[in-house]
């Protein structure tokens, strides 16, 4: 295992800022997802640990060795950081079958042959490839190819395992199943995991902790429940989960939300202008009563739930229904909403 300490660390392309001042601790077996739209500089980050990109400054280590250290001329390249690394396009040689794929880290370091061929079907096995050790590339599906190169990462016995958008290529079935193989790897070989995604559901389902990302800066390091129910302003707010946004003005623990004509207790340290957040899930629907009323716009049926657009005067609210089947509402019904986790940002 290794603790990966980023310190103060920045990546410039000419002018632009692609990371700026990045600053992370990621601990010993643990698990963190770099999360943030195309763009952001996440995955600029992981190449940086990996040692495919060289910092503009600041300091990152790995276990007690200092890999990179802009200004101070430290830069220990990627094939001695003990590191194992899945990109997003797999990166399996075509030329290959699956054994001397997963083997070729091992070949590259001289490992004795007896030696090499039992620790390639050891990490086989883990990825349940065994049965594939002498086809080719060609001859596997995608989910199968991301295996071999897992498989491939994990050879070495790495104290990191960096993945870069790994799952992206899958279909939505097996990317899920694949979240699952992946996170009990991490558990079983107590590996510590950097994670790059843009897929915010990816990042909650696997992750101890999310680093929130936006224009090449940190907006929020926490657990999931809290990035998702406490998001730190309204950037984090609106990448992680869907959310509606109504203007404000918070005076005395209470939010007066004119656009829509009512007003909230609110506990919140400011007061003033500001950007309020209800996630469609946090609105009550009914036939009966409620804090507002607004009428059906329109609705999707998603199998365990209903997706409503309600209008409440000009403004058309979402709401996720959990409870109640897709026939309860028709189109131009009028219905009764109650708010309830609601959250504030100052503009």
């Amino acid at each position: 295992m290794a603790e990966v300490r980023i310190s103060s660390v920045t990546k410039k392309f000419g002018e632009v800022y692609a990371v700026n001042k990045f600053d992370a601790v990621i601990r010993d077996g643990e698990f963190v997802s770099i999360l943030g739209p195309s763009g952001c500089g996440k995955t600029t980050m992981l190449r940086m640990i990996a040692g495919f990109e060289k910092a503009t400054g600041g300091e990152i280590a790995i276990g007690d060795q200092i890999v990179s250290k802009a200004g101070n001329g430290i830069f220990v390249p990627p094939e001695k950081r003990h590191i194992g690394m899945v990109f997003q396009s797999y990166a399996v040689w075509p030329h290959m079958n699956v054994f001397d794929n997963v083997a070729y880290p091992l070949k590259i370091q001289k490992v004795p042959p007896e030696e090499r061929k039992e620790r390639t079907t050891k990490a086989l096995a883990l990825v349940h490839l065994e049965e594939y050790a002498a086809r080719f590339p060609n001859q596997l599906s995608g989910g199968q190819q991301q295996r071999v190169a897992l498989a491939r990462a994990l050879v070495a016995a790495p104290g990191l395992l960096l993945l870069d958008e790994p799952l992206s290529n899958l279909d939505a079935k097996l990317r899920e199943s694949m979240r699952f193989e992946i996170k009990d790897l991490q558990k079983k070989l107590g590996l510590t995991v950097i994670y790059v995604t843009h897929d915010q559901a990816e990042a909650m389902a696997m992750s101890d902790r999310i680093i929130v990302m936006y224009k090449g800066v940190i907006q929020q390091v926490d657990v999931p429940t809290k990035i998702y129910e406490h998001p730190a302003n309204s950037t984090v707010a609106d990448f992680i989960g869907l959310v509606n946004f109504l203007d404000g003005e918070v005076k005395d623990g209470v939010v007066q939300l004119s656009q829509i004509g009512c007003s909230l207790p609110l506990a919140v340290n400011f007061t003033g202008p500001a950007l309020v957040a209800v996630r469609p899930e946090h609105i009550e629907i009914s036939k009966t009563s409620g804090t507002l009323r607004g009428k059906i716009v329109s609705k999707l049926y998603l199998g365990d739930s209903t997706d409503c657009r309600v209008a409440v005067g000009d403004t058309v609210l979402r709401i996720i229904d959990r409870g109640a089947s897709f026939e309860n509402y028709a189109d131009g019904e009028e219905v009764y909403l109650t708010f309830g986790h609601v959250m504030a940002f100052p503009k």
